[in-house]
């Protein structure tokens, strides 16, 4: 009778406990940490691999310098006796800029005008005593013209001629060619500065583009290659242009001088002016991604592939850059031409994960 109610008891005990266990169980669910349960799948978007000939660009700062331009001066000194253009001015070639006070050179010119044409007739009046009537000096030979030239006075007053008319033609300023005037400072009955030219002269139709080139990119470049210029004030602006000249040499940065010539087309260009210069050219039979492929990961550059739903991780290294993707030669992994790569969600994209494409 003792030994039934001892069995009856455990019975009792241990139902207890089981059913404790059951509430247990129902009240915190399954073991922690069950490796069991599955993440939700990552939500990504994706592109395919490229292959072929991949545009380049390659950027450098450079400022503008006229084709032509010179340095206007006085060749003597002078008061000023007029000055007509301002700066901005547009000139045609031969137009007078400015005038020195010239009375004096006026008078040495025209006397000298008159001592030409007493020479002239004294030369006439000895090729006749000669016998030479009716006949044009310049008709003679150059050997009995000369004599007659020297004997009658007309060489020398021909001389003081013409040193006369330099010497008017030095108190002007005339522009060379077609241009804009630059740097203006002098006024009116002042002497013209001597430390400084007196004005420049511009021709803006046409700019060469001065510009750095990195010594590692410029066996890239040949004379004739596109460019175009965009002005740093004006950045909704471009210009194109092509490449004229090649510096052979590098400085001490490792950098070329290149240059390039545009056309002032919207007459907006000015001396001087800084400019974004951008040159575009194509590299054949390159492997390459979207910008956004690529993730570094441990300072390593990675691009996600996508094999069976899942993220496949692939180690690259990066070789040319443009405005929307890299060229890249894999370094491991099992990445080929036309694979599918994962372009969004791949900042913290682990390998192997479970990806769904948007």
């Amino acid at each position: 009778m003792n030994k039934l109610l001892i069995y009856a008891l455990l019975l009792a005990s241990l139902a207890g406990m089981s059913s404790c266990m059951n509430k247990s169980e129902k009240k915190y669910g399954s073991e922690l940490g069950d490796i069991s349960a599955k993440a939700d799948p990552v939500r990504v978007e994706i592109s395919q691999i490229g292959f072929g000939n991949f545009p380049v660009e390659l950027v450098s700062n450079g400022h503008l310098e006229a084709i032509r331009k010179v340095s206007m001066s006085f060749r003597k000194t002078g008061r000023i006796a007029r000055i007509e253009v301002r700066n901005g001015s547009w000139i045609k070639q031969g137009q007078v800029i400015a005038e020195l006070e010239n009375e004096v050179e006026e008078i040495n010119l025209e006397e000298a005008r008159i001592r030409l044409e007493k020479a002239r007739r004294q030369r006439a009046s000895d090729l006749i005593g000669q016998g030479y009537f009716d006949i044009e000096p310049e008709t003679l030979n150059s050997e009995t013209l000369r004599n007659f030239n020297v004997i009658s006075g007309f060489a020398e007053a021909e001389l003081a001629f013409r040193t006369a008319e330099i010497q008017l033609e030095m108190t002007r300023l005339v522009a060379p060619f077609d241009g804009r005037i630059a740097g203006l400072e002098a006024k009116t009955g002042n002497f013209p500065p001597t430390d400084k030219p007196f004005c420049l002269l511009i021709d803006d139709r046409e700019f060469d583009v001065a510009f750095p080139v990195m010594e590692t990119e410029v066996f890239r470049l040949v004379n004739g290659m596109d460019i175009s210029a965009v002005p740093y004030s004006i950045d909704s602006i471009s210009f194109p242009g092509k490449i004229t000249e090649i510096d052979p040499m590098i400085d001490e940065h490792g950098l070329v001088r290149v240059k390039a010539q545009i056309s002032n087309q919207r007459n907006i260009l000015i001396e001087g002016m800084n400019v974004k210069v951008f040159i575009r050219y194509q590299v054949p039979n390159c492997l390459f991604v979207p910008k956004e492929a690529l993730v570094l990961r441990n300072n390593r550059q990675v691009v996600f592939s996508v094999k069976d739903g899942r993220s496949y991780w692939n180690y690259v290294e990066s070789k040319l850059e443009n405005s929307f993707g890299y060229t890249i030669e894999l370094v491991s992994g099992v990445l080929k031409v036309g694979d599918t790569i994962i372009t969004k969600g791949n900042l913290n994209l682990a390998h192997d994960a479970d990806i769904q494409f948007d």
